[in-house]
C-alpha cells in the first residue's frame, strides 16, 4: 500500500485506545497538515529572523516546534520545523498553509530564499506501542529513507510524522487510523495548534509554547517578540493551555468560547478530537482564575479539566 492508497481507505483505528490492541503500527493520513519548503542560501537567516524559535540551533535531520507572530505578539501559525540539507520544511495547518506562504513571501525583500506550498509532499503519520525499526528514537528528531522524512514526537506513545512523496508505501501489515486519533495523540501530548479559526487569537504563552520549547528567549528579535518576551521578563500569563474532557457526539469548533457558571467567558477551544463515541478530548486556552469554576463549552460540561504546566495554578 502507498501513501495514495492510505489516503483512501476506510481508517479501522479512530481512538488512542485502539492502539494498543495489537502490536502492529497504525498509519494515517494527514490532510489537515501541508508543508511550505523554504529553500535559498539565506534561508536560515531569513526563518532566523521572523519565528519565535531558535533556527540556528537545528543541524541536518532535526525539528523543532515554533511560532510565527503577528506585530502584536498573536500566533499566526504553528509549524513543525525540520532541517534538511538544502533546505527547510515548515509543517502547518492547511487552511493555513498558502495565506502564511505568502506572508512570509511579504518579509523576502532582497534575500536569497525561495517559498512555496509543496504540491508533491504529503503528511502522514503513525503511531505504535513500540519503536518502529530504523526510525528515529530521540524526540524532535528525524530520519529519511527512500524519499520519506520521519520525525519523532514526543508523547506517551511512539509518534512519527512523515513528510512523504504520493507513491511512497507504507510500512506493511500497517493497521489504517483516522485523523481524528492523530489529534487526540497531538492534545494529550500536550501539542498545540493554530488553524484558521484560531489565527492571531493566541499568544505564545496562551498556548504554553514557552514551556513546552517553542520559544526561544535568547535569540534575536522577530515579529511580536517584545510582548513576548515582556510578559517573560515582566509579568505572568493569565491563560494557559490545558486539557479537558466533555461528555459530547458533537465536537466544538476551533475558537468556541468556554463559559463560566455566571456565563462570563473563561477562554476558548484551541483544538478538540473525540476519545470515544460519546466523549471528546479538547484544548483549551483559560484565564488561570477560571480553572477552579464550573466551566462549560455550549451546553456541554467540561468534566476534567487538567493543567499541562506547573504555574497553571
Amino acid at each position: 500500500m502507498n501513501f495514495q492508497t492510505l489516503s483512501q481507505s476506510t481508517p479501522s483505528v479512530n481512538y488512542l485506545s485502539e492502539v494498543s490492541h495489537d502490536t502492529s503500527p497504525v498509519a494515517m493520513a494527514l490532510p489537515s497538515l501541508s508543508v511550505i519548503q523554504v529553500s535559498g542560501e539565506e534561508a536560515d537567516s531569513f526563518l532566523q529572523n521572523l519565528l519565535t524559535n531558535d533556527i540556528r540551533t537545528l543541524t541536518n535531520n532535526t525539528a523543532q516546534l515554533s511560532g510565527f507572530c503577528n506585530p502584536k505578539g498573536r500566533l499566526l501559525s504553528l509549524f513543525y520545523v525540520v532541517k534538511r540539507e538544502k533546505d527547510f520544511l515548515l509543517i502547518t495547518a492547511t487552511d493555513l498553509a498558502d495565506s502564511i506562504a505568502q506572508r512570509l513571501t511579504m518579509f523576502k525583500l532582497r534575500s536569497k530564499v525561495d517559498i512555496s506550498v509543496s504540491a508533491e509532499l504529503n503528511t502522514m503519520g503513525y503511531i505504535s506501542e513500540a519503536p518502529l525499526k530504523d526510525q528515529a528514537s530521540t524526540f524532535w528528531s528525524a530520519s529519511e529513507h527512500d524519499g520519506q522524512l520521519s520525525i519523532y514526537l514526543p508523547g506517551d506513545l511512539h509518534r512519527y510524522l512523515v513528510i512523504t512523496p504520493v507513491d511512497k508505501s507504507i510500512i506493511e501489515n500497517s493497521r489504517i487510523g483516522s485523523e481524528n486519533l492523530w489529534q487526540s495523540a497531538d492534545i494529550t501530548s500536550g501539542l498545540p495548534k493554530v488553524s484558521l479559526l484560531t489565527k492571531e487569537q493566541f499568544t505564545p504563552q496562551q498556548l504554553n509554547l514557552d514551556v513546552i520549547g517553542g520559544v526561544s528567549f535568547k535569540k534575536g528579535c522577530y515579529p511580536g517578540q517584545e510582548v513576548v518576551a515582556r510578559l517573560h521578563y515582566l509579568g505572568k500569563p493569565s491563560r494557559r493551555l490545558f486539557l479537558a474532557e466533555i461528555t459530547t457526539s458533537h465536537l466544538p469548533e476551533p475558537n468556541t468560547e468556554v463559559i463560566d457558571e455566571a456565563g462570563d467567558v473563561a477562554g476558548h477551544v484551541v483544538q478538540a478530537a473525540m476519545n470515544q463515541a460519546d466523549n471528546g478530548l479538547c484544548h483549551l486556552s483559560i484565564k488561570l482564575s477560571a480553572q477552579a469554576k464550573s466551566l462549560y463549552i455550549g451546553q456541554d460540561k467540561i468534566s476534567t479539566l487538567t493543567a499541562l504546566v506547573d504555574d497553571a495554578e
